[in-house]
């Protein structure tokens, strides 16, 4: 008689995280908070009828979107930047699509499902910006004049031409004729029937040329300081000049269809940039600007890198994730714009945590009667200050709420908040200061119940909604001078800013100003367990064993100490040039070799880990405070701030950036709800927190185990329901969720 398959019990399930508690991991596996769906910048969309959207980005990031609005992450299995993206049929019915991207350093990625990629090098350090496709070709151009062909997307030969020569190639495309055309630096622009051989055309122009795109009479290209050039002859030979009002770099160009206008031969144009999206019919020279905001829905003025026209409408993507869509309601009028997503984009500088107690109460029918049962909360909860002003709440540091901030904040740029036990205190440039503290809205819930009489039951709930981080009010403005740093200890709080400003409060309301031995703008402040630390621009750093007297101390560097935290057991203070400085005194300061010359902008310490951010998406990571490792990093904007929440990291800066990894083995194991009984069954329920990440092991007794892929509980969700397909031992199985990490 054959045993049905077993779970392992959830007792050796929590037992096998135990080991990694000891240090935060180091190995990141970063995701998007803010904006939302994703925010890296999109470099190139990849469009074909019948297939998904396809965004291509930094740090090997790619996304997939029937609909625009859900997107799915693609794994690329890869951290490098991808620059163009295109879709290829390999055969003469066009029936197998390829997904082909170009990226960094010449190197290739396929995919035939977008499921998996293989990684094509082309043995050289040329970066492959733009790729091209006609039925039987692909052509990819990049730097140092690199043009590169294939027929299948895995074998590819360099093609070397005096038509280009070494110039830096930015964009190519191919119309539908048989003719490539590509664009590059100096306005340069060649043509070829087939991809191998190219003859250079003259262009009208000297301007580094950006992007390409083809039209039903020829071509249309765009570059920087907004020149647009069109084509129309059919072949890549007769360019003019048009003048569409643009004044910035441009880098994405597609052909309108209107219904109202002739297609040929150039008809009518939609050209995107820094700042930059107008429309234009081109016979005429006829230019709408249409970010102008005197529009009735204007386009977001941004920075648009890429671009398509899906028959009725227009689609630009760029900076920060944005997706932008416009649709004519006639054919003779005016654009309307509409963003896909409106999460916050302005910047962000700091970031705080704290936590609320509350109760919670909830009516339960239980044996034919009403049963209230009443439970103690603690929940833990960040906030994100910054331009706009901007402040945002959130209770696990995956989604983000946006805050109630008073009206006399407006113009305000909130540049540091901190924490005491009932509330958060923010600083802001016009030296306002907010605060938020603990109070509760009564929210009242009805619960209807049917007893077994078929009477109706009505219970009235009312529990309380805690409003810290997210209500803010007035607190006082004692200066005009800009305030940055704050911070607070069980004594006092003390905020610093501009010209030296040293101010200190017991309430957070009134405020008293302390004399300061410097004139240098300090941007932070913190208490430590026996002394405060002030830093700021010039190497300036100051301590005090109070917050109220402070001395200036000598630090051996000119770089602006942007950030000092009292971090594990020490004082790290970081800044400018990758400057790191440690101390365990607030008096004597030891310079770190970081190993990178990126401005560092915070740091935080979790579980005998010190993790910093700074510019360019930096990210380091230290065991000891004294060697510095680089880590993993999902952008290339500037991250202002570090915080962590419940086990995970909160990096936050540039464009309404918010990261996060998990970096703590969460304190429940993953449990398996469901699992096969039988030899043929496939099915899995896991269930756990968000973002936990574990690995289903298999085996046929409780010592020897197989292990499985590597899965993670969406975070959107509680439980991943997955089909495993793998064979299962027909007379006994057992099966186990083991926690994991990247």
């Amino acid at each position: 008689m054959k045993s049905p398959a077993r779970a392992l019990p959830s007792l050796l399930l929590a037992c096998l995280g135990c080991a990694a508690m000891q240090a935060a991991s180091t190995n990141l596996l970063w995701r998007w908070s803010n904006p939302l769906p994703f925010g890296a910048n999109v470099t190139d969309l990849a469009v074909r009828s019948g297939e998904p959207v396809v965004a291509v980005a930094e740090y090997g990031q790619a996304f997939e979107s029937d609909d625009l609005s859900t997107w799915y992450t693609l794994d690329t299995g890869t951290s490098l930047w991808l620059r163009s993206a295109t879709y290829f049929g390999t055969t003469a019915t066009n029936t197998a699509r390829l997904l082909v991207v170009g990226a960094e350093s010449g190197n290739i990625l396929v995919s035939p499902d977008r499921s998996s990629f293989t990684r094509v090098s082309l043995g050289t350090t040329d970066w492959i910006e733009s790729v091209a496709a006609s039925p039987s070709q692909l052509v990819a151009v990049g730097d140092h004049g690199a043009i590169y062909t294939s027929g299948d997307a895995t074998n590819w030969v360099r093609r070397t031409t005096a038509a280009v020569g070494t110039t830096w190639l930015r964009g190519v495309t191919w119309r539908t004729n048989g003719v490539f055309c590509v664009v590059g630096e100096g306005g340069l622009v060649a043509t070829s029937p087939n991809g191998i051989n190219w003859t250079r055309q003259a262009s009208r122009t000297t301007t580094a040329l950006n992007r390409v795109s083809p039209l039903p009479g020829g071509f249309a290209a765009v570059g920087d300081a907004g020149t647009v050039i069109v084509d129309n002859s059919g072949s890549g030979t007769n360019w003019r000049v048009l003048s569409s009002g643009a004044t910035n770099d441009l880098y994405a160009v597609q052909l309108e269809y209107r219904a109202d206008y002739p297609l040929n031969p150039v008809g009518a144009l939609l050209v995107a940039g820094d700042g930059e999206l107008r429309s234009g019919i081109v016979s005429l020279n006829l230019w709408s600007d249409e970010t102008d905001t005197r529009r009735t829905a204007p386009a977001p003025k941004a920075t648009y890198l890429a671009g398509y026209w899906n028959a009725t409408s227009a689609v630009f993507a760029g900076r920060a994730g944005i997706i932008a869509r416009g649709t004519r309601p006639f054919p003779t009028s005016g654009f309307n714009w509409s963003l896909l997503d409106s999460p916050p984009r302005s910047w962000l500088f700091s970031a705080a945590t704290n936590t609320a107690y509350g109760t919670n109460t909830v009516a339960l029918f239980t044996n034919n009667a009403v049963v209230l049962r009443t439970t103690r909360t603690t929940n833990r909860f960040a906030v994100a200050v910054g331009d706009g002003p901007t402040i945002l709440q959130s209770d696990r540091g995956i989604t983000w709420s946006t805050a109630l901030v008073p009206t006399n904040a407006s113009g305000q740029v909130i540049l540091g908040v901190a924490t005491l036990p009932d509330r958060f205190v923010a600083v802001s440039s016009g030296g306002l200061i907010l605060q938020s503290p603990a109070a509760y809205e009564p929210v009242v819930s009805t619960n209807v119940f049917t007893n077994s009489a078929g009477a109706t039951l009505r219970v009235l709930l009312t529990n309380h909604l805690n409003t810290m981080g997210i209500a803010w009010y007035n607190a006082a403005k004692p200066v005009t001078n800009t305030l940055q740093g704050i911070a607070a200890n069980s004594q006092r709080m003390v905020a610093v800013g501009s010209a030296g400003v040293l101010l200190a409060s017991t309430n957070a309301i009134a405020w008293s100003r302390s004399s300061s031995p410097t004139t240098a703008f300090l941007s932070s402040v913190e208490a430590g367990p026996s002394a405060w630390v002030a830093s700021g621009d010039q190497g300036t750093l100051l301590s005090s064993p109070d917050g109220l007297a402070w001395t200036r101390r000598t630090t051996g560097t000119t770089q602006w100490l942007w950030r000092t935290r009292w971090a594990g057991d020490r004082f790290v203070s970081v800044g400018y040039g990758g400057t790191i400085l440690t101390s365990q005194d607030a008096i004597t300061w030891t310079p770190r070799a970081s190993g990178v010359t990126n401005h560092l902008h915070d740091v935080v310490f979790v579980d005998d880990t010190w993790y910093v951010v700074g510019g360019q998406g930096t990210v380091l990571g230290s065991r000891d405070a004294v060697t510095w490792t680089r880590l993993a990093t999902l952008t290339s904007k500037s991250l202002q701030a570090v915080a962590h929440l419940d086990g995970r990291l909160l990096a936050l800066g540039a464009d309404g950036a918010i990261l996060r990894a998990v970096i703590r083995p969460f304190p429940e194991p993953v449990g398996l709800s469901q699992w096969p009984h039988q030899a043929l069954e496939s099915v899995f329920l896991a269930t756990g927190e968000p973002g936990q990440m574990f690995r289903l092991d298999r085996g046929t007794n409780l010592l020897d185990w197989t292990s499985g892929p590597l899965m993670e509980i969406p975070e959107d969700a509680l439980s991943l329901l997955f089909i495993d397909s793998t064979p299962n031992a027909t007379d006994r199985q057992f099966y186990r969720a083991r926690q994991a990490t990247p």
